[in-house]
């Protein structure tokens, strides 16, 4: 009950206690959604001579626009009239003079000023033409109100608030009529706790609330009221942009070194921030040896580009300095300056390196297919008989060749280290025939026999 209802119901008690005469009280306007239910918060006073008569027998009539003896009644909550033109019911006490009266499943036919009537038994019948109460019946429900609360205090026509502050969206929206209640639901891109709705008197409330950061700068809330009714559901809604104000962050830097360094710094904050360079300690602006640039990424965010010449390689630091009126940040760059000379050195060694690992990979490549081929034992296949010794004196000498020991019967017992050349001298042997039987070896690149002094060597492979 708002004020204007409060102050006409205490002049009528007054009016009521005074007079004891004729009286109603009335809502001036009450809207009601098409396809759900009307309230009509009524209370009445009669003329002190017909107490006796407002008995529970008591009726209770509405009549529509019209209330003269032509006028047929739209509602009679007596038995003997069940089919009327609104379906509905007085929910009051009669006997307590509360007319309050509920109308269900209204359409746009049932707007209009309704006037209310009672009938008691004697002679109690009484029309009150003045106030009426006027119903508007709307197709679509009224949109919710939503209002910002910074530190539980209102923020009229203004949504900025600062980074940390504590904050609270309120929404609310009259209580039409429905079965089920009408419910309020919030919706936004951040993630924000709900509380529960809360019905006070005519109204549904429902609060956000949570602490202002970066995440919600130009987030969209939206509060939705729901109606659900038998024909469809009615929803409206009501949105609020939230501006934040927050120091400022360097989200990306980075630094690249040719010729010339380049390095950039790229901030965001609300206000958007302004961007100083500082070299060796003191701030540094566009000259012969230093070049500024901007870039600006969007309402809250740019890119600072510096660059700088060769020349300043004396100096080893470099700052990038963001600020607004949230505070400021800041980035240090630990530049390392490579001449042109240098930068040639370090090719030079890188290239050697790689022609010294593929050398190396060739003559590995090489060796192994080079074993790979001399690894089967060496043979003479024109050979008919075997080396023997006929000297039975000479049984015991032995013939080496290089960790290779050969004995009179042909067996053969090596070393574990790779032959790589061998020479025999057959000078103070006497060979059964002129030819060689076998020679066996492990891993014998070739081989030179030489039957005597004077004889021709002979190349095995």
């Amino acid at each position: 009950m708002n004020t204007a209802e409060k102050i006409v119901s205490v002049c009528f008690l007054l009016q009521g206690v005074c007079c004891r005469d004729f009286n109603i009280s009335l809502p001036e306007k009450i809207q009601a959604l098409s396809g759900s239910c009307v309230i009509i918060k009524c209370r009445f006073e009669i003329n002190e001579t017909y107490d006796k008569d407002l008995t529970e027998r008591a009726a209770g009539v509405w009549y529509k626009d019209k209330h003269d003896k032509s006028s047929s009644p739209v509602f009679n909550s007596s038995a003997s009239t069940p089919n009327s033109f609104i379906k509905g019911n007085i929910t009051g006490q009669l006997k307590d003079k509360d007319c309050t009266t509920v109308f269900y499943n209204v359409t746009s036919n049932h707007s209009g000023q309704y006037f209310f009537r009672i009938e008691g038994e004697g002679g109690l019948k009484w029309t009150y033409k003045k106030p009426s109460v006027s119903v508007d019946v709307i197709e679509s429900p009224v949109n919710p109100r939503v209002v910002l609360y910074v530190d539980e205090q209102e923020l009229q026509d203004q949504q900025e608030v600062l980074e940390g502050r504590s904050v609270s969206l309120r929404c609310s929206a009259e209580t039409l009529c429905s079965s089920p209640p009408a419910t309020l639901t919030w919706s936004s891109t951040a993630r924000i706790p709900l509380s529960e709705s809360s019905k006070l008197q005519e109204l549904i409330i429902s609060d956000l609330n949570f602490t202002a950061a970066q995440r919600h700068h130009r987030v969209t809330f939206t509060c939705s009221i729901n109606y659900q009714l038998q024909d469809n559901n009615r929803t409206a809604h009501s949105s609020i942009t939230l501006h934040v104000q927050y120091a400022p962050q360097i989200s990306n830097f980075s630094c690249s070194s040719t010729d010339v360094t380049v390095c950039f710094c790229e901030v965001d904050g609300n206000p958007s921030p302004v961007v100083e360079w500082h070299l060796s300690g003191r701030p540094v602006s566009n000259s012969s040896n230093t070049f500024i640039s901007e870039e600006r990424l969007s309402n809250t965010s740019l890119r600072s580009f510096i660059c700088l010449d060769q020349s300043l390689t004396h100096t080893n630091t470099l700052l990038c300095v963001s600020k607004n009126t949230g505070g400021n940040a800041t980035q240090l760059f630990h530049l390392v300056f490579v001449t042109q000379k240098e930068i040639f050195i370090l090719i030079g060694v890188a290239a050697g390196a790689l022609v010294i690992v593929m050398l190396c990979a060739v003559t590995y490549t090489c060796v192994r297919k080079n074993n790979r081929k001399l690894q089967p034992t060496v043979q003479d296949e024109g050979a008919k008989e075997s080396v023997k010794n006929t000297d039975e004196e000479n049984q015991d000498d032995s013939v080496y060749s290089n960790n290779v020991m050969m004995s009179s019967a042909g067996a053969t017992t090596a070393n574990q280290e790779s032959i790589i050349y061998s020479s025999i001298d057959f000078s103070n042997s006497k060979l059964r025939s002129q030819e060689v039987e076998s020679i066996s070896c492990l891993h014998v690149d070739y081989a030179v026999v030489q039957r005597g002094s004077g004889a021709a060597d002979e190349r095995v492979q």
